[in-house]
Formats: C-alpha cells, structure tokens, sequence
C-alpha cells in the first residue's frame, strides 16, 4: 500500500477522536457526561455511524480533488493540507451562515469543533503522507 491510499483510507478514522475530544472540552451537552454514561456512549456511536460516511464521501468527493490540485501544483506540505481540511470541514457551517440559520453561540462552538476536526484529519493525512519518511528521520 502507497503512502496516498494509506492516507486516504485512514485519515478520516480520525475524525471520531477528534470530535469527541474537542466536544467534551468544550462541554458540548451529550458529550460532558453531566447526563450519565449512557448518554455519553449513544453520543459516541452516533457520531461514529453517523459522522464517518459523511467524513469519507467529503474526502473522496472533495478533498481528494484539492489534494490532487495540490500535487499538480507540486504545493503538498503540511500547513496546504491542514487549512485546505479546515476549510473543507467547515463548508457545512459556511453553508449554515450564508442561510442565517443556527443560534450565535452554537454556531460558534460548531464551527470551532468542524474546523479542529478538519485539522486533525489534515494533520493526520500529512503524517500518513510521510509516515515512511518520519520513520527513517526519527528511527
């Protein structure tokens, strides 16, 4: 396996851990575990059934085009593929402002937690993109 398909393939498993992370930091109801450990978990496998096919048809049908821009360009490198995945990520919420939909605060809290989600995908597919490089540099 190439290192672009190692990428692709497992970039996007990042995105559960991510999510959860970022929404329990910032106290994100369902995901505090103020309401119990039921509901933190139903939170969890909803995000991970729901969330990772809208996480892959994203990369396949969006990202892998800017990723393919970005090798044509001969511009890959790690801050092209980290903010070119925030912005990805948060095309929902620009969709959702340009509506004038959605609550100020929860906006905000959203559009926050996309665009950790995006960077650490980007960030992941870099290291994955270079995993074998990383490897030889660092042992």
């Amino acid at each position: 396996m190439n290192a672009e398909n190692r990428a692709l393939i497992f970039a996007p498993l990042m995105m559960p851990f991510a999510f959860i992370f970022y929404a329990f930091c910032a106290d994100v109801p369902g995901f505090n575990m103020e309401t119990g450990i039921l509901n933190f978990i139903a939170s969890v496998v909803t995000v991970v059934i729901v969330g990772l096919p809208v996480v892959y048809l994203y990369e396949f049908f969006i990202g892998y085009r800017f990723y393919q821009l970005l090798v044509k360009k001969n511009r890959v490198n790690i801050f092209s593929l980290t903010i070119g995945a925030v912005i990805i990520a948060d095309i929902p919420m620009f969709m959702i402002l340009l509506a004038g939909g959605g609550g100020e605060d929860s906006l905000s809290i959203a559009l926050q937690l996309f665009s950790f989600v995006g960077f650490m995908i980007g960030l992941t597919f870099w290291v994955l993109l270079n995993l074998d490089e990383l490897r030889a540099k660092w042992g």
